[in-house]
Formats: structure tokens, sequence, C-alpha cells
């Protein structure tokens, strides 16, 4: 008895199933490249924003506890991780019967396993790095160093320095509030229009037994910003003759030729705002927090039972909500400083820098 051959596929079918088998590879291929480049740019950018917002609402309770007596908490980012794993596998079968009976068919199958283990690290602020970072007043030259690197100067001083040659700045203090002198509005407005001409330089000098002295340069006698230097000149009781200021820390100068910068450290900045915060008057009355002090405010935050969905920065505390709204820029400019400057008392103690580590497996 011969045995009967069994008819090839026809090609028509040979190559439905090669097209199969391609779009089966090439869907597995897009999958793995999926979790390249890509992958990386999105988690950047994510990361990114999800970190900035989770600092600037950290900032935002603090001004709002310390509105109400109650005890700020730091809590930095130390460590992000993100990791995947992408596994696919695949299978292709054919089954092929003489006179097309039963039939003749192909099997096409995958699977792709796609896996995600974001992992953060969080790290209190306590101790000594807390009182370096936070109690530490900040230094005269990182304040005028950021006025030279284009910040304004009227509200850097605004924000961190509490006397300048011996001229007060507005304060609050046990429950107490100090407006701000006119010398010191006065000078605030002198420097920031020679800021505005370019007229305001400093010099880094090393000394001879180690450190630095901070060198303010006068110039500008003539053409833009003479004015204004002339008024700085006066209020700071500056010869006419003399061109240079050595920066140092202090309420008032010791010798002539200093300009003395008592600054202020990132919780009194932190009080300062948070005394600005709006509170509820059924609160003042129950002894929760102060009534509002008079004065001036550089930043206004509000509160009510639900913020708008475009605030600025929104927190909740107790009962109710505190936010900045996003329309009033000058309070928005105000806090973005405030944040800028806790940044860097951070930093100049070695605060640990958050590290994005992304592998892909």
């Amino acid at each position: 008895m011969v045995p009967r051959r069994h008819p090839a596929p026809s090609r028509p079918f040979r190559r439905r199933l090669l097209l199969l088998a391609g779009g089966l590879a090439s869907a597995l291929l897009a999958g793995c490249a999926g979790v390249g480049p890509q992958r990386l740019d999105m988690d950047q950018m994510g990361y990114a924003e999800a970190l900035g917002e989770g600092l600037k609402r950290q900032m935002l309770l603090n001004m709002v506890r310390m509105r109400y007596g109650d005890v700020p908490t730091f809590l930095s980012v130390s460590q992000l991780i993100s990791g995947y794993q992408l596994q696919s596998s695949g299978q292709l079968g054919l089954n092929a019967y003489p006179n097309a009976a039963p039939g003749n068919y192909a099997t096409v199958g995958g699977t792709v396993q796609y896996t995600t283990r974001p992992t953060f690290t969080f790290t209190p602020v306590t101790g000594e790095r807390f009182a370096q970072s936070y109690l530490r007043p900040l230094a005269p030259a990182e304040l005028l160093s950021l006025a030279q690197s284009g910040a304004p100067v009227d509200l850097i001083f605004r924000l961190g320095v509490q006397a300048v040659n011996g001229m007060p700045n507005a304060a609050t203090s046990g429950g107490q509030s100090q407006d701000a002198s006119g010398g010191f509005l006065a000078l605030m407005q002198a420097m920031r229009q020679m800021q505005a001409t370019g007229n305001l330089g400093l010099r880094f000098e090393q000394r001879p037994g180690g450190g630095r002295r901070v060198i303010l340069l006068l110039d500008a006698e003539k053409g833009p910003g003479a004015d204004a230097m002339r008024q700085m000149r006066q209020l700071l009781g500056v010869a006419p003759g003399s061109r240079e200021l050595e920066v140092v820390y202090g309420g008032q100068r010791r010798a002539p030729g200093q300009l003395a910068v008592q600054t202020r450290s990132m919780l009194q900045i932190l009080n300062e705002l948070g005394a600005q915060v709006d509170v509820a008057e059924q609160d003042v009355q129950r002894g929760e927090t102060g009534a509002a002090l008079p004065g001036e405010r550089i930043i206004r935050v509000l509160q009510g039972g639900k913020p708008p969905a475009d605030a600025y920065a929104a927190v909740p505390y107790r009962d109710r909500w505190f936010w900045i709204p996003a329309g009033d820029y000058g309070s928005k400019a105000v806090f973005t400083f405030a944040y800028v400057l806790q940044v860097l008392a951070e930093s100049g103690q070695g605060a640990p820098t958050p590290l994005v580590t992304i592998p892909t497996q």
C-alpha cells in the first residue's frame, strides 16, 4: 500500500501566514522599544513636576502651621527609583490537512508583560541639619549674589533681611508688628534702580587668614543710576569719593566703609510670611491663632472651604483649605523667591540632592 502524500499549503495561505508572523514580531518589538528613551523623557518631566508641586505644598503648609502656632515639619526626597521590566513571548503554529478537510489553519499567539516598581525615599530634616538649614541666618553674600544674578534686590531684601546699617525692615514678633523704616524702603528702591541700570556689582576677595571679603561696588557717578547712587550714599553715610563698601553681618556697621546686613533665618522668613496668611474669624475667637496684624502685606494666602481649581498652590489644614491665587503674580513671585531662599539655606549645609535612577530591563 502506497502512503498518500499530503498536498503542501497553497501559496496564498503561506503568504497570509507570513504576514501574521510579521505582524506578531512587529508588535512585540514595538512594545520593547517603548521602554527606552520615551519612558525616560516621560518620567523626567513627570517626576520633576511632582517634586516641584510637593515642595511648594510643603512650604505653604508650614507657613499655615506657623500661623496657627503649630510645629513645622520638613521632609526632603532623597532618592527616587523607578524600575521597569518588559517581557514578551510569541508562538506561531500551522496545521495543514489534505483536501482542506477538516481544513488548514494557523495559530498565532503572544504575551507582553509590563511591570513598574517606583520607590521613594524621604528624609526628615531634624537635629543638626535642621539647625544649620533653618535656624542659621542666611549669609549676606548669598543674598547679594542672588541679586547680582538677576533676582529683584528689593524683594530679596524684603524677605531675607532684618536690618541694613540699623534701618529695620518690617517684622513680626510676639504678636506685634513693626513697619519697615522709611530709610530701609528708600534704600531698597535706590538699589533696585541701580540694579536695573546694571550698576550694582560685587567683588570677592580672599582674606590672608582664610575666608573671603565681599565688596559692594559703588559706581555710576554719572549717567543712568547716578541719582539712585547719590541717594544710596546718603542713606548709608558713605563719603562721596568712596567707591567700595565691605559687606558684613550685623545690625549696625562697626567701622566706616561697611555695609552691615542683618539677615534672617529660613524659619524667620516662613514665620513672617505665615503671619500674613488669612484665617477665619472663628479661629481667632477660639484662640487658635492671633488676629491679623496691621501693615503692608507682601503675599496673599486665602482660606475657605474649597480652593479654586487653578490655584497656584493649595493645602488642606484641619477643616479648611489655604491657597495662593493663580492670578496674583506678586504673591507668586514672593513665594517663589522664598522657596529659592529655602533651597539656598539647605544646599549650604550639604543637604542630599534627589537622585533619580531609572533602570530598564
